[in-house]
C-alpha cells in the first residue's frame, strides 16, 4: 500500500514527540539490531520492543496510530493501491489487510480504504492496559498464512480463488496458499 514500513513512522513520531520512555528506546534499539543481524526472529523482535508497553494504556497507541497515519502515511498510499482496493470492492470481494504490524498501525489505513478485516500482530491487553506480552503466533511468515486460513474458515472464503499482494519475501507462505498470488 505504501513505501517503507509504518513502524518506522510510528517509532519516529513517539521519539520526536517525547512520548517514548527511555526503556522503550533502549529495548527498541537492541531489538532492531538483533533482528537485523538475524539473531532474533520476528516474534522475539516484537516481544522485545513491546515489553516496555507494560502498564501503558492502550488508548495511547490508538491515538498515536491515528496521528501517525494522518500526519505521515495517509498521503503516502499509492494511488494504484487505492484503485486496486476499489476494484476489488466493486467486484464484491472480501478484503483484508494481513500485516505483521499491530492494529494500531494497520487499522487507520483499513478505515481509510474501507477494508473491514485487519489481521495483524496482537499485543496482550487487560482492562485497557498493555501487559507487555505479545499474543502468539505473530502475524509474520507462517503466521500470516494461519491468519488467512482462519479468516477464510470464518467467512466462507475459498483461498484458491483469493488474491494476495505483497512486497516481501516473508509472505511466501501466504503467497503459496492463495490461488492468485
Amino acid at each position: 500500500f505504501l513505501p517503507g514500513f509504518s513502524l518506522t513512522a510510528s517509532f519516529r513520531e513517539r521519539l520526536l514527540s517525547v512520548r517514548m520512555i527511555p526503556r522503550e528506546l533502549g529495548a527498541s534499539f537492541l531489538a532492531v539490531l538483533s533482528f537485523g543481524l538475524g539473531r532474533t526472529g520476528f516474534s522475539g523482535f516484537v516481544t522485545a520492543t513491546t515489553a516496555a508497553y507494560r502498564g501503558l494504556a492502550e488508548s495511547v497507541l490508538e491515538e498515536i496510530g491515528a496521528e501517525v497515519f494522518e500526519k505521515h502515511l495517509a498521503t503516502e498510499i499509492y494511488p494504484e493501491s487505492r484503485a486496486l482496493v476499489r476494484a476489488h470492492q466493486e467486484m464484491g470481494h472480501t478484503l483484508a489487510i494481513i500485516s505483521s504490524a499491530t492494529r494500531y498501525q494497520a487499522e487507520p489505513m483499513a478505515r481509510e480504504l474501507g477494508i473491514e478485516h485487519v489481521l495483524c500482530t496482537e499485543l496482550e491487553v487487560e482492562n485497557g492496559v498493555f501487559t507487555g506480552r505479545v499474543v502468539h503466533p505473530t502475524c509474520y511468515g507462517e503466521g500470516k498464512a494461519h491468519a488467512a486460513i482462519a479468516l477464510a474458515g470464518r467467512s466462507d472464503i475459498d483461498l484458491r480463488e483469493s488474491y494476495f499482494y505483497t512486497d516481501s519475501h516473508e509472505d511466501l507462505p501466504l503467497l503459496e496458499i492463495v490461488g492468485r498470488p
